[in-house]
């Protein structure tokens, strides 16, 4: 079904995500609840779920666990070998965690590797058909589609459009459960539309959709549409083969997440009902119908010469791949009516445009006769977009390193814990850490040091432990406790032991500085390439005018003497 080719740039992919994945290796809010679900598979097994931590913080709706269970399967043996191999974290998992967030960066990056495939061999086959067709009728021109092009780079420009990209390098290693199950398997599923198997990747989308995403279903409902009328696939067979999907990811989903949740449901139905029958992710915030093609996709591709080729893309695409686009960018309008709006939920659009773009650009790049300075100038561009766009996402990939203070504080406390040699207490972390970067990853071996990590959320649960205590980790920084309506807490009764700093914009003036020292711009790019390490002169500069400030807190409380 799908041709095995492996290249230099495919592992330079995966590079690419495992770099963002070391870079930035704690995690978010939105990301808990997969991450938690993995650590407690692999910590307490699948049949007894006692000790589970989404029974004590179940969220505001439930998700699967059918993705935390494949990672978790994948993940324990390469946990286990590292353990053995002494390639581990002092105290703490972090290890197993960055092991794990490395299995989820791998399915998403072999996805994208099938899906680069698929759209090259697509071309492929169609330039082998039209040689077959011009051997057959002598000199006589092929009447094969795109008729007379040579599309050998397409697949080149896929990769350097994808790795150069920000958003979705960077969270595909995240467990996001966008990217766990739903991001893998629409690539995959449009892999199979590429290569004409119109029917099966409905029945794969619609399947994904109710176990992993359910606006998975606006892509398989694209596709349906389009496939129908670009006269790929019979209607009643499309849509018989998006309930055969649904219909068997429903009594998968049933049976293994009941089983998790300890009663009968399909997760994504009920987010579905609670989001958006019932819309309360408006509570989340609401933007315009047309904030994913006026905001999104601007933010998605900096510089939008992906969104630009896509013009040019569609005049000489094949039809497979004109069915493709344009269910990706049905997927976009049919979520634009839906009030809360975030860019994961149209992540899955994000390949399909990339390959049209990338379509646009091998058109160019190879039929694109130079004959003047100025087309000479406009071919430039290209590979000058793919660098441009790499430079801005190093530059959002460093600032975004800043973004996890909760993983950071934690890390203070832990390492305080181990240099002092501490045993036998608890700390108690507020909520606002817990949503940037507190992990149960991250806890110490509790065997060895004993340590007890309350996150209790309820303001009577912290009022009845308060004196239990004996460290905080809390984005207080005075009157610790008044959050939890504790006004006799005392400033002497806590010490602090270290804190942790979050990005808080941008101070222009150290670049100023520099550029003011000199009109002359020329100067400037002259002195700058004669420093012994320009490139290390310009990251320093860059990091000077990144503004930090301190947002969470680490407290030790002390024994007063009565």
């Amino acid at each position: 079904m799908f041709k095995f080719r492996w290249s230099l740039m495919d592992t330079a992919l995966l590079a690419v995500i495992f770099y963002h994945l070391i870079q930035a290796p704690y995690t978010k809010v939105e990301e808990s609840f997969s991450l938690q679900a993995i650590h407690d598979i692999l910590e307490y097994g699948v049949f007894d779920i006692s000790k589970y931590d989404h029974l004590k913080f179940p969220g505001v709706v439930p998700r699967t666990f059918i993705g935390p269970l494949i990672v978790a399967a994948v993940a324990k043996p390469v946990i286990f070998i590292s353990s053995l191999l002494g390639f581990k974290s002092e105290g703490t998992q972090m290890y197993a965690q960055l092991i794990v967030r490395g299995v989820i960066g791998l399915f998403n990056g072999l996805s994208l590797i099938v899906l680069k495939n698929a759209l090259q061999d697509m071309f492929d086959d169609i330039e082998a058909k039209k040689q077959k067709k011009k051997q057959k009728d002598g000199d006589e021109e092929a009447e094969v589609e795109p008729k007379g092009l040579t599309f050998t780079t397409v697949g080149f420009w896929f990769m350097a459009f994808a790795m150069s990209g920000f958003h979705m390098m960077f969270y595909c290693s995240r467990t996001l459960p966008n990217f766990i199950g739903a991001f893998p398997m629409s690539n995959i599923a449009l892999s199979l539309a590429l290569n004409g198997k119109f029917e099966l990747s409905i029945l794969l989308l619609s399947a994904a959709a109710i176990v992993f995403r359910l606006e998975l279903a606006a892509m398989a409902a694209g596709l349906a549409l389009f496939s129908f009328i670009y006269k790929k696939v019979d209607l009643f067979r499309a849509i018989k083969f998006g309930f055969m999907g649904a219909g068997v990811a429903i009594g998968i989903s049933m049976t293994i997440d009941s089983h998790f949740w300890g009663e009968w449901g399909v997760p994504e139905v009920d987010a579905f009902i609670f989001n958006v029958v019932l819309g309360k992710s408006s509570e989340w915030g609401t933007e315009s119908p047309l904030a994913y093609f006026t905001h999104y996709l601007r933010m998605l591709f900096l510089p939008p010469t992906i969104l630009v080729l896509n013009y040019v893309g569609f005049k000489v695409a094949p039809s497979n791949l004109k069915v493709v686009t344009l269910a990706g960018y049905f997927h976009i309008l049919a979520l634009s009516a839906q009030p809360h709006k975030e860019w994961r939920f149209i992540i899955y659009s994000v390949p399909s445009i990339i390959m049209l773009g990338s379509s646009g650009a091998a058109y160019l790049w190879e039929n694109f006769r130079v004959q003047t300075l100025g087309n000479a100038g406009l071919l430039s561009l290209l590979p000058i977009s793919v660098f441009a766009s790499a430079v801005v996402s190093l530059m959002f990939g460093y600032v975004s390193t800043l973004n996890y203070p909760g993983g950071e504080a934690l890390a203070v406390f832990n390492n305080y814990i181990i240099s002092n040699n501490i045993t036998n207490v608890t700390a108690h972390i507020t909520v606002p850490p817990c949503m940037t970067g507190v992990s149960l990853f991250g806890e110490l071996d509790h065997d060895k040091y004993g340590v007890v990590y309350d996150r209790s959320e309820k303001i009577e649960t912290v009022q009845s432990l308060w004196d239990t205590y004996d460290y905080l980790i809390t984005h207080e920084n005075s009157n610790i406790g008044m959050s939890y309506g504790l006004n006799d807490t005392t400033a002497d009764e806590w010490e602090l032991i270290g804190k942790s700093k979050i990005f808080a914009g941008i101070d222009p003036s150290p670049v100023m500085n520099y550029v003011f020292q000199d009109g002359n711009v020329f100067g400037l790019v002259y002195d700058t390439l004669m420093r012994d390490s320009p490139s290390e002169f310009i990251f320093d500069l860059f990091d000077k005018s990144l503004i930090r400030q301190d947002i969470f807190f680490v407290y030790k409380r002390n024994k007063l003497e009565e």
